[in-house]
């Protein structure tokens, strides 16, 4: 699919994916450990992990919706 042929939406939910997946992997690499008491230790990385994602996968919802319904018009 080639860039030229998404729009805007598709390509800003795409991006939040992305940007989702890469908070994820910084989270859990570098930040997210469970001490010796059995208490977690996260970053800012995880709420936004889980608020990227979601945006994403609902802007690109919207984008399928309108493309469904555009179909059925024609």
């Amino acid at each position: 699919m080639k860039l030229s042929n998404m729009s805007k939406i598709s390509i800003i939910g795409v991006t939040f994916v992305a940007l989702g997946i890469i908070s994820g992997f910084i989270q859990n690499t570098y930040y997210g450990y469970v001490d010796a008491d059995g208490v977690l230790h996260d970053s800012l990385f995880l709420p936004l992990a889980f608020l990227f994602t979601g945006i994403g996968l609902f802007l690109l919802l919207i984008q399928a919706l309108r493309k469904m319904l555009t179909k059925k018009r024609v």
